[in-house]
């Protein structure tokens, strides 16, 4: 059996807390130095508690369930061109150009959706007099330059339809208005909302020929989240018909390129698609022998959501020691008891144990779930006193910490948990 390794010494950054007792009122201890005797005593009656430790032994006994999520899932884009039935955009573009011309300068401007399926058509462009623009809407995922393959690209050569110029009232008439309009984009983005690096970008961008995009246009390319990710847009629809306006080129004027929308739809509310849950349950030194691990009992949870966002947070469930305690994560503190407010002297929850009970939340965003770093500082009475860290135990050492499912009981005030298995 490995022996247990002595805890830290001296945390000057502790230095004002006091010192955390054991459970038992009656217990002294010594917390002026590392009392080599006291270690011997708990790892012994450990063994003779629990049995030898096997120098495989694991304390986290939550690796072996599977997290609940989608993230083993192969990010996927699907995208396809298809062709428009003859006489599509002459049944209505002309009936619907007014009004897409008024809306698009009165609608509220509101978020992109990133993650949908729909049918996305080139309908309307704003141009810029003589010069060609290109307008590009597209994604860039897994960290890729993504230009040669943008969704929507669009060459406008002459002054725009917005200007009641005769493109818009004359979509087949291609040497005005340069839109491709007999074609379409069939999107899927719906699964890339596991993707960190994927998002939509949406470029105006000025050359001649399109074979200059990449080097007249190197800022643009280098520069894609930064300057060009493409976050808001305009929605409205005129007969039943729905559009989006995109601002292309950063001035917020939302007429540089509007699309039909067909069976748009995107991802719903943010989903969960990874959850990691532990419940750390510590044991101090003071009352060797009673193994009940409920010094201090907190549930760290990280969630990671289909919008990227990623909420770590802490919840201390329960304090079985009559003095202070703090909890590290990452080499911070982030919580002690004589910060929350509450009585130093008194124990918490662990004699008439309400399992929803909450003595304090924190952020835990630099918990690594994998690595459990997460420590628990002990303090002396007095200045002179050492203060001891409870560090997570190495495999076959003597425990002083656990890891179990966040669903996990704890036990009550000095009631020794049955057997190892219980951890299980």
């Amino acid at each position: 059996m490995r022996k247990f390794v002595s805890i830290a010494a001296s945390i000057a950054a502790f230095a004002s807390m006091v010192m955390f007792t054991s459970c038992s009122k009656s217990d002294m201890y010594d917390a002026n130095v590392v009392n080599q005797n006291t270690v011997k005593s708990y790892e012994q009656q450990f063994v003779e508690a629990f049995g030898p430790v096997s120098k495989t032994q694991s304390w986290d006994f939550t690796t072996s369930a599977k997290a609940s999520t989608r993230g083993d899932e192969q990010p996927t884009v699907t995208w396809s061109q298809e062709q428009n039935e003859n006489g599509f955009f002459q049944s209505f573009v002309n009936e619907d150009f007014e009004d897409v011309k008024s809306l698009v300068v009165s609608t509220e401007v509101q978020d992109w959706k990133p993650y949908a399926k729909m049918n996305l058509h080139p309908v309307f462009s704003k141009g810029n007099g003589g010069m060609y623009s290109y307008y590009v809407i597209g994604v860039d995922y897994n960290d890729l330059d993504n230009y040669e393959h943008a969704w929507i690209s669009i060459n406008v050569k002459y002054n725009s339809w917005y200007s009641g110029g005769s493109a818009a009232k004359n979509p087949n008439n291609t040497k005005t208005n340069n839109l491709n309009f007999n074609t379409y984009r069939v999107i899927d983005t719906q699964a890339m909302a596991d993707d960190k690096s994927f998002f939509w970008y949406a470029v105006a961008l000025f050359p001649e020929t399109k074979k200059e995009w990449k080097d007249a246009n190197a800022d643009a390319w280098d520069n894609l989240k930064a300057k060009h990710e493409l976050k808001t847009c305009k929605m409205f629809t005129v007969n039943n018909r729905q559009y989006v306006a995109f601002d292309c080129d950063g001035n917020k004027d939302y007429s540089d390129l509007i699309c039909l929308l067909e069976s748009y739809e995107p991802l719903k509310d943010p989903e969960i698609v990874k959850t990691e849950a532990k419940r750390y349950m510590m044991e101090d030194l003071g009352s060797v022998g009673d193994f009940d691990f409920n010094d201090c009992v907190v549930d760290l949870t990280k969630t990671t959501w289909s919008d990227g966002k990623v909420e770590t947070k802490g919840v201390v469930r329960a304090l079985g020691g009559t003095l202070d305690i703090a909890i590290v994560i990452g080499g911070k503190q982030v919580w002690s008891k004589s910060g929350q407010g509450l009585d130093v002297k008194r124990m918490y929850n662990t004699s008439n144990i309400d399992k929803n009970a909450v003595y304090g939340e924190f952020d835990a965003s630099d918990w690594q779930p994998s690595e459990n770093n997460i420590s628990f500082l002990v303090k002396g009475a007095t200045a002179q006193d050492v203060t001891k860290e409870v560090k997570f135990p190495e495999i076959g050492a003597i425990p002083q910490m656990v890891a179990v499912r966040a669903d996990h009981d704890w036990m009550t005030e000095q009631t020794r948990v049955p057997n190892i298995d219980w951890f299980k």
